[in-house]
């Protein structure tokens, strides 16, 4: 390796107490992967950005090629060609033109009453067969498109049922593009039997069904339009999905606000004793948006105290709530991709599912050929991508980061947000962070009896 040799940015030093003994770890983001390395090449490490013509002086040939191979020590170089690589990659990915991506709410009605939903006192509106047939036609103007994926969002897409029934058909006989995956978000209630059966040949990847806690929690908040309870319905609905659609993903979100997060602990416990492995289970924390969506509310789950409540469910021990790092193969979503569309019942189309209900926030219609927002179209494409922020580039947790929410990047930059949008655990959580995933996958899976 020529040129000068410094310490890779995606690099962190930590210890680690082990049975009273002190260990020294460098982690690497950009591979994922710790090292465990001796107290003097530990101390060579912190000190050697001061003098790195000295420093590495002090390294064994053997020891700097397996640093060098680990992408911890790299030439000057090294971690601006990272990036430079990440930005095409990100880039390749929002305006790739094969793949329409399609977020469809059939309807913005609900069956259920919740507290904190987006969509109360807005009009109810159901998607009719004249928007389906303007929606087909706007799908067969993309060309381009060879395949395509859908996820029904609502409302409560289900209420809508023959409506998306009808879409399906719709795609299958008058589009040229080919369905190759379905994913549903949900209430649960109405996932019925029929809706089983006919999702049985549908290539319905992934089924997301929120829950608030246990059952007396949950019948607090989400509760039919007559204030009925839902738990016991969604669960009895929940049995028969996971035998019956043994090929779906099924996610449950718990949903987590300043007051009910011990249930989120009773739950999990519950859920995973009817359903083992069969279902992932995760908290959603609830954010709601102020008035003038440029931050959340005071009753809201802030950085801070999310990242408290995975310390309590790590000290539980029962808790399998994966937040471990990961390698980011592709970031964005529907928002920065220049194939992905959100749509309303009314044919209105957004860039994201945020802005669903606020006509200002509509950047066209299924039935026009021309953007009738394109200066928000523009801001998604571009300010809404992480290569547009600098912190993002020269950040340590790029590698591992799946870059932020869209929406909230938009609101910081042009509306005045404050919204917090970083790793939860980035500045001084950092070592905890990283001496949690240490201690649970490599001293746990290294531990002798």
């Amino acid at each position: 390796m020529e040129g000068r040799q410094i310490i890779s940015k995606y690099t962190h030093l930590f210890t680690v107490q082990n049975q009273g003994d002190t260990e020294y770890i460098v982690y690497n983001s950009r591979n994922n992967s710790f090292f465990k390395i001796s107290e003097e090449l530990y101390i060579v490490l912190q000190e050697y950005s001061k003098d790195p013509q000295y420093y590495i002086g002090l390294i064994r040939n053997d020891c700097l090629s397996s640093l060098q191979k680990a992408k911890i020590i790299v030439s000057e170089d090294e971690d601006d060609n990272f990036v430079r690589q990440s930005i095409l990659k990100s880039n390749l990915d929002s305006y790739a033109s094969s793949h329409l991506s399609l977020s469809i709410a059939p309807t913005s009605g609900c069956n259920f009453r919740c507290p904190y939903c987006y969509e109360e006192n807005k009009p109810n509106v159901t998607m009719t067969d004249e928007t389906i047939k303007n929606m087909i036609s706007f799908i067969n103007e993309h060309q381009s498109i060879k395949t395509m994926g859908i996820t029904w969002y609502g409302g409560e897409p289900l209420i809508a049922f023959d409506t998306i029934k009808k879409i399906l058909n719709e795609i299958k006989h008058n589009s040229h593009v080919k369905l190759t995956s379905q994913a549903i978000v949900t209430n649960g209630y109405n996932f019925n039997q029929e809706v089983i059966n006919f999702f049985k040949d549908q290539n319905l990847g992934k089924i997301q069904i929120t829950i608030d806690g246990p059952e007396e929690e949950h019948n607090k908040r989400r509760i039919l339009q007559n204030g009925k309870g839902t738990f016991q319905k969604i669960i009895s609905n929940l049995k028969v999905i996971v035998r019956e659609l043994p090929d779906s993903h099924v996610q449950i979100r718990i949903n987590i606000d300043k007051n009910n997060q011990d249930g989120f602990i009773i739950l999990y416990k519950e859920l995973k004793e009817l359903f083992n492995s069969h279902i992932a289970i995760y908290p959603g924390y609830i954010r709601i948006n102020n008035k003038f969506q440029t931050g959340i509310t005071c009753d809201s789950v802030d950085q801070n105290e999310a990242r408290l409540f995975y310390d309590k469910l790590e000290k539980d021990g029962n808790i399998k709530v994966n937040y471990c790092p990961q390698i980011i193969r592709q970031r964005g979503c529907v928002a920065t991709c220049i194939t992905g569309y959100v749509i309303g019942p009314s044919g209105e189309i957004y860039k994201c599912w945020n802005d669903m209900g606020y006509p200002e926030k509509i950047v066209g219609y299924v039935n026009q050929n021309k953007l009738t927002n394109p200066n928000l179209y523009n801001q998604y494409l571009i300010d809404g991508q992480w290569t547009a922020d600098e912190e993002c580039k020269k950040c340590f947790f790029l590698p591992i980061c799946s870059a932020g929410c869209a929406w909230q990047r938009i609101r910081n930059k042009f509306h005045k947000g404050t919204y917090d949008y970083c790793s939860l655990y980035k500045g001084e959580g950092i070592d905890k962070y990283l001496e949690l995933h240490y201690r649970k996958n490599y001293l746990l899976s290294n531990k002798k009896d």
